[in-house]
């Protein structure tokens, strides 16, 4: 059953007129708008480094029309321009059964609702009992030979939306998007306190704390930030915010939610008393998720409902 929702949403590729599947091969049809491009120009639109695009030059898997071509040339309107995004590849992590729940599922594609409790991937990758292990179990299961690429990541006690990318050019797509910031990402959280403004926006560097490893804070010389927020129900003591990214810094909301005077219950890194009235966690879901689909070009929007754990704090 699906937990998300989404506007122009389409799981067939073969629907969209200019791309389709062949065994290995993605086929682009190539249209009024991209003739004149060299292939590595029209590659280089989809973020493709040019490593890469060498490397399929050398293996002669640059292909127009069925013939294997150089990065220079110039495609014509109506050539079939194919690369092989779905050749097997090793799977780089150990498979594990983990549970999560897929919300959205195609040739590109993978998006997920991360568990609460556990690391999005171990720190060698020989490791075991991370997210990424339990996304190449179900690779395997499903006789996929991928190789597992997250977009983004989130904190071990963290809930919520995640992407995969299953191959190499949706990979490369989606990271210039999340650099780009066209990734637009939404989170809610319980903070500590009575907020004073119902929203605002928290713009402050942030840097590694010296006095703690693990922690991040706010530093004149840190990486900028910027946080919006929302108050979307105030309690007596404490509030439901949402909030949205405009920069992925490390521990961003929880750090820059403690320097606003409103830490997340349940975060004990930063302040907050732990197992309060059975929250073991911090309070922090990554809720909703917008962003062009890398291949068909379709707007996908993505919404999580808050998880158990926290509604039952609320109603506690």
């Amino acid at each position: 059953m699906s937990l998300a929702s989404s506007k122009n949403l389409n799981n067939n590729i073969g629907d969209f007129l200019n791309i389709e599947r062949k065994d290995e091969l993605l086929i682009f049809e190539i249209s009024n708008q991209e003739a004149g491009k060299t292939i590595r120009e029209f590659l280089d639109s989809y973020a493709l480094a040019k490593k890469k695009v060498h490397e399929l030059y050398m293996r002669k898997k640059l292909l127009v029309n069925g013939v294997a071509q150089n990065s220079t040339y110039i495609l014509k309107e109506r050539d079939k321009f194919a690369i092989p995004v779905f050749e097997p590849e090793a799977i780089d992590f150990i498979p594990e059964k983990i549970k999560f729940d897929i919300i959205y599922e195609d040739d590109h594609l993978l998006i997920i609702n991360k568990p609460a409790g556990i690391q999005v991937h171990p720190d060698q990758k020989k490791g075991t009992g991370t997210l990424v292990n339990g996304v190449a179990y179900y690779f395997q299961q499903q006789g996929l030979s991928h190789r597992v690429r997250y977009i983004h990541r989130l904190d071990i006690g963290t809930s919520g939306v995640m992407i995969f990318a299953k191959h190499y050019l949706a990979h490369s797509l989606l990271d210039r998007q999340l650099a780009n910031k066209e990734i637009k990402r939404w989170y809610l959280a319980l903070v500590s306190g009575v907020v004073k403004n119902s929203k605002g926006k928290i713009e402050a560097p942030i840097g590694k704390d010296r006095h703690h490893s693990s922690r991040r804070r706010v530093a004149k010389n840190g990486d900028y930030a910027l946080t919006y927020y929302q108050v979307k129900k105030q309690f007596s003591n404490y509030a439901l915010v949402e909030l949205r990214l405009q920069t992925g810094r490390t521990h961003q909301i929880r750090v820059h939610m403690t320097y606003l005077g409103h830490p997340l219950l349940g975060d004990t890194l930063y302040g907050t008393k732990p197992n309060v009235q059975g929250l073991k966690r911090q309070a922090l879901h990554s809720s909703k998720i917008e962003f062009i689909h890398p291949m068909t070009k379709e707007f996908l929007a993505f919404e999580i409902p808050f998880p158990w754990d926290l509604k039952k704090y609320i109603k506690n």
